[in-house]
């Protein structure tokens, strides 16, 4: 099973801790780490390799601290905005990885799993260049500025199953690069965005449970098909409980993440678990108790008013595009 990551050096611990969790549900299985690295210095990247090849496993690294720079040059005014530029590295995965490596499974690096990755690596996508969970919370605004109808489903990168030999007979590596640059590099989820615009009808919908947003636990299923038209087709109403109840992998997205104080996320044993099981120190975050208790109270109101967690969004969503000039 081949699994990818793309960081700078950054995250290299919340990188560590998702892989202590692979490590430990999947043990028997034969795993071969590719990490797409920015700046990671060499020794983070030797205790890694060390911490994973004591497990019997591969890893390989390609340092693509050039690429980006080369990306840069080819889009004058690229800007990632709030995310990381390490973000992108996501679009030179078909190039990079070795020919022979036909299927590969990306996650991203603030994630843990809780239960096999098996079944959804087995998972059959035949004509589809990969296969993503939805991610029904998406902004409405966002939606109609990348011209999707009510109906066009929006997908979440945060874990993807790349069918890379499709990917590469069809040169969409380069049709990704191509509506980057069209876009003038201001997309405000970036190669996400992409992803879903460049492979439009080629994306297999695959369950929540696969990549569960730790705050989906203060959403009502009913609220993300009234935000999402299109979700009710692709996850039932019994498939949502499931993955809140038993997520094979949980995404921590957004503000509450289980290393700042105060976040109280309903995920977090779970995150410090593997935490302590990594070769890394994960540093707590101080300092945004108030914020994270005001955080705390929006997530149990917007459970009650779905209506008022889509306004605070929109405002978010808005900023968001101003900081970026877009």
């Amino acid at each position: 099973m081949h699994i990818i990551y793309g960081v700078d050096d950054n995250f290299i611990p919340l990188l560590s801790v998702s892989i202590s969790s692979v490590l430990h549900t999947m043990q028997g299985e034969t795993l071969h780490f590719h990490i797409l690295s920015m700046g990671c210095k060499k020794e983070n990247e030797e205790k890694l390799r060390h911490f994973i090849e004591g497990e019997g496993q591969k890893i390989s690294f390609y340092e693509l601290e050039e690429k980006l720079q080369e990306l840069k040059k080819r889009i004058p005014g690229l800007n990632t905005g709030s995310f990381s530029p390490a973000t992108l590295l996501r679009l030179f995965i078909p190039g990079v990885l070795p020919k022979n490596v036909t299927k590969a499974l990306y996650l991203d690096a603030d994630t843990v799993v809780l239960q096999s990755l098996t079944p959804l690596y087995a998972t059959a996508l035949s004509e589809n260049a990969l296969g993503m969970a939805a991610e029904p919370s998406i902004y409405k605004s966002h939606c109609r500025f990348l011209g999707l109808s009510e109906k066009e489903p929006y997908f979440n990168a945060g874990m993807i199953l790349w069918n890379l030999s499709y990917f590469r007979e069809q040169g969409l590596e380069e049709q990704c690069l191509r509506y980057y640059q069209l876009k003038k590099g201001r997309l405000p989820f970036n190669d996400q965005d992409i992803l879903n615009i460049v492979c439009k009808g080629k994306i297999k919908p695959l369950p929540q449970r696969y990549n569960f947003f730790s705050n989906y636990y203060y959403f009502r299923y009913k609220a993300l098909c009234e935000n999402a038209p299109w979700y009710e087709k692709l996850e039932k109403k019994k498939g949502f409980k499931r993955a809140k109840a038993h997520p094979v992998m949980v995404h921590f997205a957004g503000a509450s993440r289980p290393y700042v104080r105060g976040s109280g996320n309903p995920y977090g044993r779970a995150f410090r678990y593997y935490a302590e099981n990594s070769p890394f120190t994960v540093e707590e975050v101080k300092g945004k108790e108030l914020f994270m208790l005001l955080y705390r109270g929006m997530n149990v109101l917007s459970f009650f008013f779905p209506k008022l967690r889509e306004r605070i969004g929109e405002a978010y969503y808005r900023s968001l595009c101003k900081k970026m000039k877009i």
